[in-house]
Parts: C-alpha cells; sequence; structure tokens
C-alpha cells in the first residue's frame, strides 16, 4: 500500500511541475485556480451549492493530499512546513470564504429543502375533472 501512494505521490509532483511550466502560472496562482476549480466541480458532480461543507472538505482533503505529496515527493522548495502552510492558505481562503459568506448572503428558505413525503405542488393532489359532453 505504501509503495502504490509513493508511486502516486510521484506522478503527482512530476504532472504538477509539467503543469506548472505549461500553463506558465505561478504555484500560488495555481492554488488558488485549482481550489476553485475543485470546488466548481465538487458543487456540480455532489449536486450541492457551492458553500456546501461536503465540497469545501473535498477541497480540504485534495489539498492535504498536495502537501502530503510535496513533503514526501521532490518538489523544488515545497518540502517544508512553512511553503505547507502557505500553500494550505493560499488554498483554502476562497473556498472558506464561498463557505462562510454564502451562509450568511444566501440562507437556505425552509422550503429549499425536499421532503419526498410531501404532497406535490406543481400537480395538485386532486382527480381530473370529466370533460363536458356535447
Amino acid at each position: 500500500m505504501q509503495d502504490r501512494l509513493q508511486l502516486l505521490v510521484e506522478h503527482w509532483v512530476s504532472y504538477k511541475i509539467w503543469l506548472i511550466d505549461t500553463v506558465g502560472l505561478t504555484n500560488d496562482a495555481m492554488h488558488v485556480h485549482g481550489a476553485l476549480l475543485i470546488l466548481c466541480v465538487s458543487a456540480i458532480l455532489l449536486r450541492r451549492r457551492p458553500d456546501n461543507l461536503w465540497c469545501w472538505l473535498i477541497v480540504f482533503l485534495a489539498e492535504l493530499f498536495n502537501e502530503y505529496a510535496d513533503l514526501r515527493g521532490t518538489a523544488p522548495g515545497e518540502a517544508t512546513i512553512d511553503a505547507a502552510l502557505h500553500d494550505i492558505y493560499n488554498t483554502m481562503f476562497w473556498p472558506t470564504f464561498i463557505l462562510i459568506l454564502g451562509r450568511f448572503l444566501f440562507p437556505r428558505k425552509n422550503g429549499d429543502v425536499v421532503n419526498p413525503a410531501a404532497p406535490s405542488s406543481d400537480l395538485p393532489q386532486q382527480p381530473l375533472e370529466q370533460a363536458t359532453s356535447v
């Protein structure tokens, strides 16, 4: 299991270096853009709002794996605790801002939660009227 994890770390670090060289953004900018991309994709896949705690947790877990890979891998200048804390701050700033601000600015209404046992308001629960004969 440890060998597979180390192999995954090596692949991720080499992909990350290639991506930074190809895109031409700094490491910090890649953290910000990657966090927002993961947040949006997780919101789409989970069918949740981006200010949902589950979406935030997915970004956080991805960042923890990334920092684990940086500490275990061979990324230049990334294998220190100070660099890891800086990257975590950079990555989690906007998802945390969206999580907190979304809760206050756009609170859920009581009707937002769907109750499958409740009768539908779209189609009234009454029999259809019989057509009058001519």
